[in-house]
């Protein structure tokens, strides 16, 4: 018994050697490799360690968050708050003359400095203990345009991995958030053990009633979205905001972290971390959102209900996917879950829809990749007990990409959008 226990030890101990070493390489390699320069000039206050990292992007924003910050964790001197002021290399006057009031104000608001050099300086507020790490990619570096709020958010990130590294940061994990967020007062009391990123629950300010109706009728679009992606059996049916993140760092390093895109840089960074350790929504206090028009991003909420504002009829704006879309995506998926791949487009089961939609993409390569994993799963081999069976292997082809392509394919070309209004009559019926 004796032996067995000390044998038992001996593995979990060379386990966690091993997944330590693993961490430690993906980590190195990253801050070698793909970090960005921000990294390698990054100044650090002697005794300072931190137990939590917050990210924020700031584009001509009011820097009224930064005091709102201050007033709730201001004697937090275990948090520091990387805010990377920023703006695109080609913006008309208007917008560069926002951006740089944006950093001056910053710099007014957190006039304690403590180390400084370059673009980044080491800052507190006049009364708070909390240290705010101020990455200025405003003045003499701005960001290019195609690299947008992607980059901004990997400065962030890849600073707290590089004092993660140092030992300077203890937790694994770094949060992102933007500057129209209201963090709920028990937002850093959340402890995570597993998973690659977590998703936190959101709700809208309150606002001109015109504002939240339009604000209330995209994001219930999006919400149908996810909740008809998880009814399905996808596992990437998250709702992939870019202000609501927890981001294992880790993890982040592995998966290279955050594209350099103007838009949806949350969605293709969750599609990769889904694919490491998964991703989950917690349940917790809610962030709080401001309803706001913005041309900050090319796609999103902000310049969406911007465009259901210039409707006379918001509700009646089709901008809903037609459920049946979500029917037909749901029966198809499960045919794919449990067919052999080189029977997909033969099964009876098979949707014609989502069958077309197959074949407007080379799956061949697919289906000879996951045919093997399918036979072994049946054959109930031990790879389907370690959980990296014909599920895994498909849940990694058809994943969130491939996803969002059958549902426009099925939209557009076979059942079309529809409004809020129609939406709810639909999904009574």
């Amino acid at each position: 018994m004796k032996s067995k226990l000390t044998l038992l030890n001996g593995c979990l101990y060379g386990l966690i050697c091993t997944k330590l070493s693993l961490t430690i390489k993906a980590v190195s390699k990253y801050l070698v490799q793909y970090a960005e320069p921000e990294v390698i000039a990054l100044p650090t206050p002697e005794n300072a360690y931190f137990d939590r990292c917050l990210v924020i992007p700031a584009f001509a924003e009011s820097t009224e968050f930064i005091q709102r910050i201050s007033d709730t964790w201001g004697n937090d001197d275990k948090l520091l708050i990387v805010l990377v002021i920023n703006r695109p290399d080609h913006c008309d006057s208007a917008t560069h003359a926002a951006a740089d009031l944006c950093l001056e104000e910053a710099k007014n608001t957190l006039p304690k400095i403590i180390l400084s050099h370059r673009t980044i300086s080491w800052r507190h507020t006049t009364n708070s203990k909390s240290f705010f790490l101020m990455v200025d990619r405003c003045s003499s570096s701005p960001i290019p345009a195609k690299q947008g709020v992607g980059l901004a958010r990997k400065i962030g990130c890849d600073i707290a991995l590089k004092l993660f590294s140092l030992g300077r940061l203890k937790s694994e994990w770094v949060s992102t958030t933007d500057a129209d967020a209201h963090l709920p007062e028990d937002y850093f009391e959340q402890r995570f053990n597993s998973g690659s990123a977590k998703i936190f629950p959101h709700r809208y300010r309150d606002a001109e009633p015109a504002l939240v109706q339009a604000t209330k009728i995209y994001d219930a679009r999006n919400s149908c979205y996810q909740r008809e992606l998880t009814k399905a059996g996808s596992v990437y049916g998250y709702n992939p905001t870019g202000s609501l993140l927890a981001l294992h760092l880790p993890s982040y390093a592995q998966v290279r972290g955050f594209p350099k895109r103007a838009g949806g840089e949350d969605f293709y960074l969750l599609n990769k971390l889904q694919k490491i350790n998964g991703v989950q929504s917690p349940e917790m206090t809610p962030v709080e959102l401001e309803c706001r028009i913005s041309s900050r991003v090319p796609f999103g909420t902000g310049p969406a209900v911007e465009k259901l504002l210039a409707s006379d009829n918001p509700q009646s704006e089709p901008i809903f996917y037609h459920p049946k879309c979500f029917e037909v995506f749901r029966t198809g998926l499960a045919v794919l879950q449990s067919t052999h791949p080189e029977q997909w487009l033969k099964s009876i089961d098979m949707p014609g829809e989502f069958s077309a939609a197959l074949q407007s993409i080379d799956i061949t390569s697919a289906q000879r990749h996951l045919s093997p994993f399918y036979e072994n799963n049946r054959e109930g081999s031990a790879d389907k007990s370690e959980g990296r069976g014909y599920r895994y292997h498909l849940d990694l082809w058809f994943d969130a990409f491939q996803t969002l392509k059958t549902i426009h394919f099925l939209r557009d070309n076979y059942f079309g959008s529809v409004s809020y209004t129609d939406w709810l009559q639909l999904a009574a019926d």
